[in-house]
């Protein structure tokens, strides 16, 4: 079991602010639409290295052991980069097509494969021998830090608030000014979640009996989630899969039931060879209720099957797909172990969780590779399922592809549209109102922000610049009645323009505009009343006095509310 150890400490804090300071470099490239953040094929890579780098460094640094750890995640890194490059690619040209989807996959995968990799790392950099023992303390710890030094952000962020609000009561407005300014936030934070960690992987005995405790918790659980899994599949024959595949999420629920009996099993069992967790009757029950597992993953394969055969691949299942074949293997592997030694079956927990764990890991990496594009496996498949007459043109969903398969499916539309605009115009023009549907919305969200303006205190030019600064930032064109009003807000002899309105989902909006280095920028606006805590109206933002008070800011009154720039 890896010992207590003794923390560089200086240098992890000075890590953490650097990672901080970088972290605000990249986010005010995007508050000022500059390079990288419109350059994805450059962005995704330096935010993947900014977050992942320093934060492995964070977790695994000890005194003596700098230069080998160095050394192995400046090779992670040299392999991370490609990956994010090449997920990057696939979300340019920026603004043509949304690209959300392909983040939010993107950083779910390459944070499972960045907290994997670590444990391996911190084995290999400690030189300690392969053993599941010395992975699974590990994961839990890291784990535990992560979570531990992320509740210490966030109580740190509050205080801060509370420091801000308490000195705004008596009218002194610089510290909470200044804790709103991300040129403090972004270094201060970074240093809180530095002395996090810190404070945390200096209490390992804790974290241990922390696990120890949670480990009892789900040894409890265990025969009641494997009785839960029993007595389903034993009511399936009974029920009929039908009800289950009426859910439209049947797989699914049986994959997060799957995931959980492993689960409870490798926490309880571990390697298999500390003292027996149960009495030997319901340890023999438990063994041979591992029964269901394969079961389980049988039926989600029935299940994922059957809904590809229906309506072909997208993103989505083909990451059910390659759940569902980890869940397998670990069932298969699992079952195999009893099978061989019965009642001493948790003696192969070991090398099934050791193997299982790089396969993890291997899978997270590729999944972001031209190896296993799953974007590309998606397109094709509905593609062929076009050509080949199994989905009509009528019913093919043109929308997602535009949505959530990035560049490839950018540019098949576009590869359609050109070939059918000779050989089907009647096809083009169908595409056309699909995707025009969706475009639509967006166009009549704008023909009606601009239509439902309103500029105060008197009508006014509005910069062109910044009208197309506006129609960018897509979600401000949903505010159903927006109000515009030009001020002087910072005293600079320069006019900045505010907007306020509310959405038509609930939820007011009010930010304002400021022009730095010839580029516009978008800032919130702290809402909050004078006279007290008040509902604020349309008719208070469209028709209430306005005047300007002095701090940095100019604090902004309509009627009887403020408006505070941050």
């Amino acid at each position: 079991m890896p010992a207590p150890v003794v923390l560089p400490k200086f240098l992890i804090l000075l890590i953490s602010v650097l990672q901080g300071v970088l972290l605000l470099a990249l986010y005010l490239s995007i508050d000022a639409r500059a390079w990288p953040s419109q350059s994805p094929v450059w962005a995704y890579p330096l935010f993947t290295l900014a977050i992942a780098i320093p934060t492995l460094f964070l977790l695994s640094l000890e005194r003596g052991n700098e230069r080998q750890l160095s050394l192995y995640l400046a090779g992670f890194a040299l392999l991370l980069a490609p990956l994010a490059a090449y997920t990057g690619l696939q979300a340019e040209p920026v603004g043509v097509f949304p690209s959300y989807n392909l983040m939010y996959l993107y950083g779910f995968s390459i944070a499972l494969a960045c907290f994997k990799a670590l444990m391996y790392l911190q084995q290999r950099v400690e030189q300690r021998p392969m053993t599941y023992q010395v992975l699974f303390t590990y994961s839990w710890r890291n784990f535990l830090v992560l979570a531990l030094a992320a509740v210490f952000v966030i109580a740190f962020f509050i205080i801060l608030k509370v420091w801000g609000g308490l000195f705004q009561l008596i009218n002194i407005q610089f510290f909470n000014d200044t804790f709103r300014q991300e040129w403090f936030l972004f270094p201060v934070l970074s240093f809180a979640f530095g002395l996090g960690v810190v404070i945390f992987r200096d209490l390992t005995h804790i974290l241990d009996n922390i696990t120890r405790l949670l480990q009892g918790l789900i040894k409890l659980l265990l025969p009641l989630v494997l009785l839960i899994a029993v007595i389903f599949v034993a009511a399936l024959p009974i029920s009929g899969l039908e009800p289950l595949w009426a859910t439209k999420n049947g797989s699914g629920l049986l994959m997060w039931l799957s995931a959980i009996v492993l689960f409870f099993s490798n926490a309880v069992y571990q390697d298999g060879r500390g003292d027996a967790p149960y009495p030997p009757w319901l340890h023999k029950l438990i063994y041979l209720s591992l029964a269901v597992l394969p079961i389980l993953s049988a039926l989600s394969i029935y299940g994922l099957t059957l809904r590809i055969s229906q309506y072909g691949w997208t993103v989505e299942r083909a990451w059910a797909v390659l759940v569902c074949l980890v869940l397998s293997l670990f069932s298969v592997g699992y079952i195999w172990g009893v099978i061989r030694k019965k009642s001493r079956w948790q003696e192969t927990l070991a090398t099934v969780n050791v193997n299982m764990g790089l396969c993890i890991l291997i899978l997270a990496l590729l999944a972001n590779s031209p190896l296993l594009d799953l974007r590309k496996i998606s397109l094709e498949s509905q593609l062929s399922r076009l050509e080949t007459g199994e989905q009509n043109v009528e019913n093919f969903d043109f929308l997602y592809i535009h949505r959530n398969l990035a560049k490839p499916g950018h540019l098949a539309l576009e590869s359609m549209k050109k070939n059918w605009a000779v050989t089907a115009p009647e096809k083009a023009e169908l595409m056309e109102q699909k995707l025009a549907g969706y475009n639509n919305r967006r166009m009549m969200s704008g023909d009606r922000f601009w239509k439902n303006l309103q500029r105060r205190p008197d009508d006014f030019d509005l910069p062109v610049e910044l009208r197309n600064f506006i129609s960018k930032n897509q979600h401000l064109l949903f505010i159903d009645n927006p109000t515009l009003i030009k001020a002087d807000l910072n005293g600079d002899g320069e006019a900045e323009y505010a907007l306020l309105g509310f959405h038509s989902g609930g939820g007011m909006q009010a930010v304002y505009f400021l022009k730095k280095s010839g580029l516009w920028r978008i800032k919130n606006l702290q809402v909050g009343s004078h006279l007290g805590r008040e509902i604020i109206d349309e008719n208070s933002i469209r028709s209430g006095e306005i005047r300007l008070e002095n701090p940095e800011f100019k604090h902004l009154f309509i009627g009887k509310f403020k408006f505070i720039p941050r």
